[in-house]
């Protein structure tokens, strides 16, 4: 894979991987490594050489069988992910305590991804299995990270649930910008709902603008206050109370966000100038 591949993976992706390893193969007499596809669980940019992983494995075909029963730390792949390769056939489950770590020579190539659907049911995995003392015992020894990769994985995937840094052409960014700052260019109080505050908020940076409807608990004065320096991406989903939502209940179905008037924004200057109008 190429260093142009290799950069553009993100979580969520299934490769293709040489040299997978088989913590097993001594009981099962297999070989210690092999060439499988696994599912990307965490593409941490900043220098990283290597990137968490999860097997998928058919265990001979005995996966595809219908008397085969998913374990706890499986997951079936879906079906007809894979649109634009007809010689791939992908079947089998995701093996979600696995987390070794994969180089990007050992990355092959590149077939497809989870549907959010998908990475949705492995953080509901992700977050049983981590109060399992059998499969804590097995992800500790393989790596001891494996808290880590999965709290990274489930804050990329509900970050595309609230199609946050989410790009013109819907590509979904987050998690290549996370720890990039952000200013606000310009904001639209598009609502009042309870004891929140709706906002559309166009927030640039040197990785581009990008615009979220945000739901926050915060006065319009704590708004001019607290938003009036950069913050990093990881900062400002943090100040939408959908993520904390959503942290608690990956499954839970948002409302949809009123629509912003292409012509009402204002500088955070001039908000700040009619909001405290506003709260006279």
């Amino acid at each position: 894979m190429n260093k142009n591949d290799w950069m553009s993976i993100r979580t969520g992706d299934i490769v293709l991987v040489r040299d997978y390893p088989n913590l097993q193969y001594k009981e099962a007499h297999a070989a210690p490594t092999k060439t499988r596809f696994a599912v990307v669980i965490g593409n941490f940019r900043g220098g990283y050489a290597t990137l968490p992983a999860h097997a998928i494995v058919t265990k001979g075909g005995k996966t595809e069988q219908p008397y085969y029963r998913l374990k706890e730390n499986e997951l079936r792949v879906p079906a007809n992910i894979i649109s634009d390769r007809s010689d791939i056939a992908l079947k089998g489950v995701i093996k979600a305590h696995r987390f070794p770590l994969i180089g990007k020579e050992q990355m092959i190539l590149k077939v497809g991804s989870l549907p959010l659907e998908t990475k949705i049911q492995l953080i509901d995995i992700h977050e049983m299995i981590r109060n399992r003392p059998i499969h804590v015992l097995e992800m500790e020894k393989e790596n001891p990270y494996y808290a880590k990769f999965m709290g990274f994985f489930k804050e990329v995937t509900l970050a595309e649930k609230m199609q946050f840094m989410r790009d013109d052409r819907g590509n979904h960014q987050y998690e290549f910008v996370r720890n990039e700052e952000f200013r606000v260019k310009a904001i639209q109080l598009l609502e009042k709902r309870n004891h929140l505050h709706i906002l559309s908020v166009q927030l640039e940076g040197d990785k581009g603008t990008f615009t979220h409807t945000f739901a926050t608990k915060k006065s319009l004065q704590e708004i001019r206050e607290d938003w009036k320096e950069p913050k990093k991406a990881k900062e400002w989903i943090r100040e939408d109370v959908k993520f904390y939502a959503l942290w608690k209940n990956p499954f839970l179905q948002l409302k949809p966000d009123p629509q912003p008037h292409p012509d009402k924004y204002q500088p955070l200057e001039k908000f700040r100038e009619k909001s405290s109008v506003l709260e006279r």
